[in-house]
């Protein structure tokens, strides 16, 4: 089955005032969705057993980029949405390349402000981009199990966020990806493939952390 959790956490960062931030986690499992779209359809997905961490419940998330031109194929991890000025939104994930060298992969994120239109999702327009974020442009080792992470803050008015699984290589390059994380502030919403959380929902597990410990997970 998938696991997930979700941490309400007040954190105090030097002199400023308590911050309440969330956590969530989420891995794929079998039968689960796979992904939250892409652009000009670019990168196909699925659920597979042919690579999954140890740590994890058997499954992982196959990324294959699907057309032969230059560049990169972009797929849509999570969305975050009821995001303010000055939030902070923090992800990670771990990736899986077979050897060095081609495919790479990035973790990249872009505005997406008509997710405030649908809070529980339906109806969400994935294909919107009101601007790239960009990210972690680290290729990493590339080879083998690697975390990757990023923070992104957010500004310009903006509202919504989508976390991008970026793949560069030939046709078919193939990469996998397990076992996310999200930290958002508690006014925020979060959504994975088959998983909404509402901003301020009730958590499944509570524990206090101070904000070095939460940082700690995306290093």
């Amino acid at each position: 089955m998938r696991k997930f959790l979700m941490l309400t956490i007040a954190a105090c960062i030097l002199a400023a005032p308590a911050l309440a931030i969330q956590i969530y986690t989420y891995e794929w499992a079998d039968g689960d969705a796979d992904y939250l779209g892409t652009f000009d359809n670019t990168m196909n997905t699925m659920v597979s057993t042919l690579c999954n961490r140890p740590s994890s419940d058997g499954h992982g998330l196959l990324l294959e980029k699907a057309v032969a031109s230059g560049g990169y194929a972009r797929g849509f991890l999570a969305s975050v949405w009821g995001l303010q000025d000055g939030d902070e939104v923090s992800f990670s994930c771990w990736r899986y390349d077979a050897a060095g060298g081609l495919p790479y992969f990035r973790l990249w994120a872009h505005y997406n402000n008509m997710l405030e239109e649908a809070a529980d999702a339906r109806g969400q327009d994935m294909q919107i981009n009101d601007g790239d974020l960009f990210g972690n442009n680290d290729f990493g080792s590339q080879s083998g199990w690697e975390q990757f992470s990023w923070t992104w803050t957010i500004s310009g008015g903006n509202t919504g966020l989508i976390i991008d699984a970026i793949v560069y290589g030939a046709q078919l390059a193939t990469i996998y990806v397990d076992d996310i994380a999200i930290v958002v502030p508690d006014h925020a919403s979060v959504r994975f493939p088959n998983i909404i959380y509402p901003s301020g929902g009730i958590p499944t597990g509570t524990e206090a952390q101070t904000w070095t410990a939460v940082k700690a997970i995306f290093q």
